[in-house]
């Protein structure tokens, strides 16, 4: 699993995660956010953006108002469907996205299925999973399963933000990541056409046509703005119930329910607490592969109101959590052996 795919899970945990009511457990020691050597947040890939599905879709989703997709004042969700959003909001975040763009694009390439496979193109390929990965695009970028939605959405938030950078802005980005790259740059050189399933689907997601954000260009101006916040977003999800909303409950409660944990990083950021383990996943990758991290958010008496971040690689016994930290250790990494609060889980 990737580094940016464990980032979004620690974030899809970090709502289910215990809080210790109101006041940290007095079986954990306060760690200083000092204690956890602070790293720089990881650097994005500088790989040129791989090419996209040579063919458009052949049941393309019907083009809409951008905002039709979205309602406008749903009811607030409840603590595990909160968590379900956080994985789109935190793949967004990490590559600089605006989230309602992003859930746009992946409601508009399989209605949030992580099961969709797509038409077969030309070249005898299918579009495979929630973000439409064709199996050539998947395996360059590195994504081993197209349909696990933890890994893939991450995938296709980097590969989004890759091809802005390319193309200038995000309207073009999205052409690109339906028609793939090369088509779009020959249709901005006259050497072609854009398909009409591409037209559709960059106004459906953005507003604007694919000539109005050449015009745009690199101005500056990518005219997506607006915040959709993850109560929104939730009540998106809750309209087609599916395999990926399952999939990623069991994810919560089955990291959520460790009764042991290593913690490798704590502090009072947020932003610096994830920095920090990204930095220690990097270096121990082999060691901590298949470990899913969690994000326990507690209120410390000290500090009055402000949330105090710890995350741990869980474990089912003590024993097994010290040889993990002992093998840590003795490779550099700062860690510490604690038993996880048994909290409720938060809702809003």
């Amino acid at each position: 699993m990737s580094t940016v795919a464990r980032l979004v899970l620690m974030m899809l945990l970090l709502a289910a995660a215990p809080v210790a009511g109101a006041v940290a457990s007095a079986a954990e020691p306060t760690v200083p956010e000092s204690a956890v050597p602070e790293q720089p947040a990881p650097e994005p890939s500088a790989s040129e953006p791989a090419k996209a599905a040579a063919d458009p879709p052949a049941e393309a989703p019907k083009a809409e108002a951008p905002k039709a997709d979205i309602p406008a004042a749903p009811p607030r969700p409840n603590g595990t469907m909160e968590s379900i959003c956080l994985i789109l909001e935190s793949a967004a975040a990490a590559n600089g996205l605006p989230l309602s763009f992003f859930a746009r694009v992946i409601w508009q390439e399989s209605r949030f299925r992580p099961d969709a496979i797509g038409p077969m193109t030309r070249r005898g390929h299918r579009a495979q999973g929630i973000a439409q990965f064709m199996p050539y695009t998947a395996e360059e970028r590195g994504l081993l399963d197209p349909f696990d939605p933890v890994a893939a959405l991450p995938k296709s938030a980097e590969f989004l933000a890759e091809l802005r950078e390319s193309f200038g802005n995000l309207g073009l980005a999205a052409a690109a990541y339906n028609a793939g790259p090369g088509r779009v740059r020959d249709w901005m050189a006259g050497r072609s056409g854009l398909p009409a399933e591409t037209r559709r689907y960059v106004r459906a997601i953005t507003g604007l046509s694919a000539e109005e954000w050449v015009e745009i260009g690199r101005s500056g101006r990518d005219g997506i703005a607006e915040k959709t916040s993850c109560t929104t977003l939730a009540a998106l999800l809750k309209q087609q119930p599916s395999m990926f909303i399952g999939e990623l409950e069991r994810r919560v409660r089955e990291g959520a329910a460790q009764p042991w944990g290593v913690q490798l990083a704590a502090g009072f950021s947020r932003a610096r607490v994830l920095a920090s383990y990204a930095a220690i996943e990097r270096r121990h990758r082999a060691m901590l592969d298949g470990r899913d991290p969690v994000i326990i958010r507690a209120l410390l008496r000290s500090r009055g109101s402000s949330a105090f971040y710890q995350v741990r690689v869980g474990a089912e016994t003590r024993t097994a959590a010290a040889a993990l930290c002992a093998d840590l250790s003795r490779r550099g990494a700062a860690c510490m052996v604690l038993k996880n609060s048994r909290g409720v889980i938060e809702t809003p």
